[in-house]
């Protein structure tokens, strides 16, 4: 059996792109719910050690890896848009509905997501600060 001790809260938003004619390209975020739950309980566990020196030598100055309770509508999101989460549930790191790089608890989903031993139970992913594009 796998323990954690999800203590930290995290809203996710995912990136949506749609083509509206005449106008272009429109991209929006919209937040990741759970059926009506928006807001998840996670594990955070900053990154330090040999991990913290492979990543800053990426350029990634600030990671952390996350697990928490395995939800399908949320790992398939995951896995298929490029999506950013917001550390403590943080209100206002979303600013005009983009998300405020200046925020420091603003990061984005880095790699990929493991449904931790295909048990559907647990999902664990690597997140970095996120800096706009």
């Amino acid at each position: 059996m796998l323990k954690f001790n999800p203590t930290t809260p995290i809203m996710l938003y995912a990136r949506k792109s749609a083509y509206v004619p005449g106008q272009g390209q429109n991209d929006s975020w919209e937040q990741v719910k759970s059926g009506e739950y928006g807001v998840f309980y996670c594990e955070w566990k900053g990154t330090y050690g040999d991990r913290a020196i492979s990543a800053e030598a990426l350029g990634v100055k600030d990671s952390a890896t996350i697990r928490t309770f395995y939800a399908p509508d949320t790992y398939a999101k995951l896995r298929s848009v490029q999506v950013i989460v917001i550390k403590n549930a943080d209100v206002t790191a979303i600013v005009g509905g983009e998300p405020d790089k200046a925020n420091p608890n603003v990061y984005e989903v880095w790699g990929g997501i493991d449904n931790v031993m295909e048990e559907n139970q647990f999902m664990e992913f690597r997140v970095r600060r996120y800096e706009g594009l």
